[in-house]
């Protein structure tokens, strides 16, 4: 496999700022993310840090080709004429996914099977063979066709970067864990302060900011597609790997809390917690949002509340935001970042936000509200 590609990484809409900053604190140039992706040319070792590090990310990609297409015929000779035999073997196993956007082929499912014969007349050319045995490891070839120009990418990371590993068990309405440490990131919390969530269901943003907090790589626990196979050296996973553990701060001081008025989530949350192995650093609570509060200054609350949809409905969802109110105020210096789809939170909590901004929670459109150091107001 060529050591140097071109690396593309790809987040959700929204998160594109937090996903340079967190490019930038590795090491990497400040790149232009478009359309959601970010490329750059890098090396082998980059592969595997990006898919170890990387919190925000969706997945971990290298950039095979780009290249316009019109029609069908030249969407297969575009991805044949690619040189596919220097990154899959003999006998990998190949599954095709892609998407088309704003562009004269958009029938996805037609511009698979093309895109898979091409691949499949070139590794056959390339290796003198009849026909692909494809009984080695999984190979997954996705490719974008955006206003006309499709782009091949190889997926490095296999499944994508938000399943860390320690969830296993889904509570109501959750978040992914990428978007949780977006939201995090996008907060004021540093280690140092105070985290809480009053609405913690299975204890994603608590557990998220626990790794954040104690620097532990987004990708730590889990294997990825790179894993298995056997034309990437696997010397680059060990020295990623290595290098974060060496990284890691387990031995800060730091105070999270997360509560929720279902039991039922609170146990899920342990578990997760104690599968990640930090259940040592968080205090899980069954609690009532109205009964919120914690005696401790300067502490940041990042929370996805119920929006009135899956979790309670309407009337029930804006008693929440209310009761979350009287608890925001009984605390002292505190500062609060709510993520919801519903559109009179502001009304409802009786408070205009500082900041706001549109992010997508499972391609629901929400707003992300930033409230800054309440000053230990008092209702």
């Amino acid at each position: 496999m060529p050591t140097n590609p071109e690396i593309a990484v790809s987040c959700a809409s929204g998160v594109e700022k937090v996903l340079k900053s967190e490019l930038k604190r590795l090491g990497y140039d400040d790149f232009p993310v478009v359309n959601g992706t970010c490329s750059f040319k890098g090396t082998l070792f980059d592969v595997a840090n990006l898919n170890v590090n990387l919190r925000t990310a969706d997945r971990v990609y290298i950039k095979l080709a780009e290249f316009t297409v019109e029609d069908f015929d030249t969407l297969f000779e575009g991805v044949r004429s690619v040189e596919l035999e220097s990154y899959l073997p003999e006998n990998a196993k190949i599954i095709v996914s892609g998407k088309c956007v704003k562009s004269k082929l958009f029938a996805v499912s037609s511009c698979q099977s093309i895109v898979k014969k091409a691949i499949v007349v070139r590794l056959t050319e390339k290796y003198k063979i009849n026909r692909l045995l494809e009984n080695g490891a999984l190979y997954e070839i996705s490719f974008s066709i955006f206003k006309d120009v499709c782009t091949v990418l190889l997926n490095t990371s296999g499944v994508g970067l938000h399943k860390r590993g320690y969830r296993d068990l889904v509570g109501i309405a959750p978040i992914k864990e990428t978007l949780g440490s977006s939201l995090i990131l996008l907060s004021d919390f540093y280690y140092d302060r105070p985290f809480a969530d009053p609405f913690c269901g299975s204890g994603t943003l608590a557990i998220e900011a626990t790794k954040i907090a104690l620097n532990i790589a987004g990708g730590i626990s889990r294997r990825f597609a790179f894993n298995d196979w056997t034309n990437f050296d696997q010397k680059y996973f060990s020295l990623a790997y290595e290098k974060a553990k060496d990284n890691e701060k387990r031995d800060r001081k730091i105070e999270i809390y997360g509560s929720d008025i279902d039991p039922k989530a609170i146990s899920i949350a342990k578990r997760h917690a104690e599968r990640a192995g930090l259940d040592k650093y968080i205090k899980f609570e069954q609690k009532d949002v109205k009964d919120f509060y914690l005696p401790l200054k300067n502490g940041t609350i990042v929370s996805n509340p119920p929006y009135g949809e899956r979790v309670y409905d309407k009337r029930e969802a804006e008693e929440c935001y209310k009761s979350l109110r009287k608890s925001f105020d009984k605390l002292d210096n505190w500062s609060m970042f709510i993520i919801t789809s519903a559109k009179n939170f502001e009304k409802q909590f009786g408070k205009r936000a500082d900041r706001e901004r549109k992010l997508y929670n499972s391609n629901k459109e929400c707003k992300f509200y930033y409230y800054y150091n309440n000053q230990g107001e008092k209702l």
